[in-house]
């Protein structure tokens, strides 16, 4: 089993991230990624926005910035899970940023995917190769999905906001006025603003990003205390850490870094990219 981490920079212009994963098990999460799952062997389930998807062998879905989802193998799963900022393919960004797509669940196939799984072995790869293989990519999404309207078009001040919390997540005293008063805005318009981009409070927003940093440093530095790891990503103390990530992976932080060492891997996300 594939327990696995999101990339770090994925609020970068330029963030790309292709990788193949084996019987995926991933937390809920949100970020500002565009994603592309493409099941090539065994079946996933993942839930979006609230509503499951099942995904078999040649077979993707699509997952658009702040959409909340999670992955889950009941038997077995090969899935390449392709991230990308949405300034990378702008104009796909520009045709499915605000729309609802038809098609949840789609065929895919093409050069691109053979493309992408190479892209996924190297640690630096090119500009050229990858908008080679995401503009095919995003053709093959848009000719098998209809738009519609109704769907979550991004504010630039949720933006702004979700750029100043990544850059102080780390310290305590963080909340939504001092974000309002950094970027310039009433709380009250942050908070309505926030909960319409995000699907989600800025509390609960703030507390799956700490979450998530918190499980990859229990991962990356196991010499580290539990206590070190709540307190260097901005928990006021080791109960309130332990009940919220209690609540976002189903486990204490104790049994998460022993249950990931025994797969010889982790599960971890990053919330826009989060």
């Amino acid at each position: 089993m594939y327990l696995f981490n999101v990339g770090r920079d994925t609020l970068s212009e330029s963030y790309f991230k292709s990788a193949i994963h084996t019987d995926v098990q991933c937390a809920l999460h949100v970020h500002y990624c565009i994603e592309v799952v493409f099941v090539s062997g065994g079946e996933l389930i993942m839930n979006v926005n609230g509503s499951d998807r099942i995904i078999r062998a040649g077979e993707a879905t699509l997952i658009l910035p702040f959409e909340p989802h999670s992955f889950l193998t009941k038997t077995n799963s090969e899935c390449l899970v392709t991230e990308f900022s949405p300034a990378l393919t702008k104009e796909f960004y520009s045709a499915v940023n605000g729309k609802l797509l038809s098609s949840k669940v789609f065929p895919l196939g093409g050069d691109f995917i053979e493309l992408l799984e190479k892209l996924s072995s190297r640690d630096e790869p090119d500009l050229l190769s990858v908008k080679a293989a995401l503009y095919p990519l995003c053709l093959s999404i848009l000719e098998a999905c209809e738009l519609g309207e109704g769907g979550k078009k991004l504010d630039s001040t949720f933006i702004e906001a979700i750029k100043y919390i990544y850059e102080h997540y780390t310290e305590e005293e963080l909340e939504l006025t001092s974000v309002a008063k950094a970027i310039g805005v009433h709380p009250v318009y942050l908070s309505r603003i926030f909960s319409g981009n995000a699907g989600m409070g800025f509390l609960k927003y703030l507390s799956l990003l700490r979450a998530s940093k918190a499980s990859e440093e229990l991962l990356r530095e196991p010499d580290k205390t539990v206590s070190e790891r709540a307190l260097g990503c901005g928990f006021g103390s080791i109960r309130s850490f332990n009940r919220q990530f209690y609540d976002i992976f189903g486990t204490t932080p104790t049994e998460y870094r022993q249950k990931s060492r025994n797969h010889g891997s982790y599960l971890s996300f990053d919330s826009c990219n989060t």
